[in-house]
């Protein structure tokens, strides 16, 4: 009888340990995905942190102000641009760039990475912008809210430049 009492309580001892195990990887894979893809926004900016942003996606010839900016863990970075009347108002800044005389809006229905926070609004997305030396993972979609228009740059695998840090910029830790 006591043997089988000690018995049944190592398998207890057991299965609350590997119960235990188990819900630590879970809370760990939860949070660590939640953490990498919740977007952290923040909307006010000094002067050095709208030249670091426009700088981060190769546009530092743009002199416009920052009306949103999200970052997340992923390095996802979406800078949104102060408000246009519209997207020809938009283009028409953009083409005062040399390199720019080609830039053009086309509709975008396949825009998976932005269709879920823009609850279906109809996105454009502008072509032929000229970037700096890292373009290939940097696009620019506008959309129309409450009357205005809002160029919104997307870049992946943002915040790899050593002069600022975009993860204190963003209040991450």
């Amino acid at each position: 009888m006591l043997r089988l009492k000690k018995k049944h309580i190592k398998t207890i001892i057991v299965l609350a340990i590997v119960v235990c195990f188990w819900a630590f990887i879970y809370y760990s894979f939860n949070r660590y995905f939640k953490r990498s893809t919740e977007l952290y926004e923040k909307t006010t900016f000094t002067a050095q942190e709208t030249k670091n942003l426009w700088t981060e996606l190769g546009l530092k010839y743009i002199d416009l102000d920052i009306s949103k900016a999200y970052f997340n863990f992923d390095r996802d970075l979406y800078v949104i641009s102060e408000a246009f009347d519209s997207i020809d108002a938009e283009i028409k800044y953009l083409k005062q760039v040399k390199e720019n005389e080609n830039v053009h809006a086309v509709n975008d229905t396949l825009a998976p990475e932005l269709s879920s926070h823009h609850d279906g609004k109809e996105l454009y997305e502008i072509f032929d912008i000229r970037y700096g030396n890292d373009f290939g993972n940097i696009r620019c979609f506008t959309y129309e809210e409450n009357g205005k228009y809002y160029m919104e740059f997307h870049k992946s695998r943002a915040g790899y430049n050593e002069d600022y840090n975009l993860h204190e910029m963003f209040g991450l830790k």
